[in-house]
């Protein structure tokens, strides 16, 4: 299939500035491709994008940093007075999920017995830490950029670590033990899937212009899946898990697919859940989940 050709801009009006945060990671960058690249046509908005580790996208959310921007789903409940979540663009794992990893000479043999123990986490505000802590209990949680957390891991400052993004994947091959999968042992708990990511908007942005960028973004993900091997050529220069082309489009069918298009009932319920298990821990304020999501 021939891809289209970036459209020359026919509006004469003034564009109107939006800012798009989204993380670096494979999948939050295939989403965006078409509209960075000029595949589609955005109208009379003049869109920026800015790439960043998904816990400074949660922390510049609660500052209002960004018009339009990648979180962690367990992060919204923290803005939103002033974002609504995105109907498009989110990261499920149905039945697969982050993974909770240690060292190959770990006494840990089960994901059980993590309870109390030091386990490095990407930020106490993204949907893995609260995942994790509604399945294993409490335990000491160590923050850092996701990206460290395999090396916090592998020289034992950490009893286990909890791997996102890309690198889940090959966590095995890389020379760790995997004690769990958080989107399984969340399935088997809860016998839904385990939302992760999203994109909120802000709300001040006005209805006209939040259902117009819906759209655009929606477009972007139509075209991305429409023109896979090449927007997943693209979407892997912006990673910094450096994947292959297998990986990368194994990552990709994971995490982007038909739930990118749609929030779907159990993905609603697993968010109020995970809402749920944040307030009751004091990570977060309790949110109304019918006021936060625009349809």
């Amino acid at each position: 299939m021939n891809e289209k050709k970036p459209m020359t801009n026919i509006h004469t009006t003034s564009r109107t500035p939006i800012s798009i945060a989204f993380s670096p990671d494979t999948d939050d960058a295939f989403m965006v491709h078409a509209m960075r690249a000029g595949h589609i046509d955005c109208g009379p908005y003049d869109f920026t994008y800015t790439a960043a580790d998904i816990q400074h996208l949660n922390e510049q959310a609660r500052l209002g940093r960004y018009d339009v921007t990648a979180i962690s789903i367990a992060a919204y409940p923290g803005i939103a007075d002033e974002y609504l979540l995105m109907p498009i663009g989110a990261s499920i794992g149905d039945d697969f999920g982050p993974a909770l990893i240690v060292r190959q000479d770990s006494p840990l043999q089960d994901a059980t017995e993590l309870r109390g123990k030091r386990i490095a986490v990407p930020g106490r505000q993204t949907s893995a830490f609260f995942a994790a802590r509604g399945l294993i209990g409490d335990f000491i949680d160590v923050p850092m950029g996701f990206l460290e957390i395999s090396g916090a891991v592998d020289r034992g400052e950490v009893d286990a670590g909890v791997l996102i993004h890309e690198l889940q994947l090959d966590c095995e091959q890389r020379g760790f033990r995997k004690l769990g999968d958080l989107g399984k042992l969340w399935h088997a708990a809860k016998g839904l899937p385990l939302p992760l990511g999203a994109n909120a908007i802000r709300r001040s942005l006005g209805p006209e212009a939040i259902h117009a960028i819906t759209q655009l973004m929606r477009e972007s993900i139509d075209f991305g899946l429409a023109h896979r091997a090449s927007t997943l050529g693209e979407a892997l220069k912006q990673s910094k898990a450096h994947l292959d082309l297998s990986l990368g489009d194994k990552y990709i069918s994971m995490y982007v697919n038909e739930r990118s298009l749609a929030m779907r009932p159990d993905v609603r319920e697993a968010m109020a859940e995970l809402f749920s298990i944040g307030a009751a821990a004091g990570l977060c304020p309790a949110v109304d989940l019918k006021a936060a999501l625009y349809d």
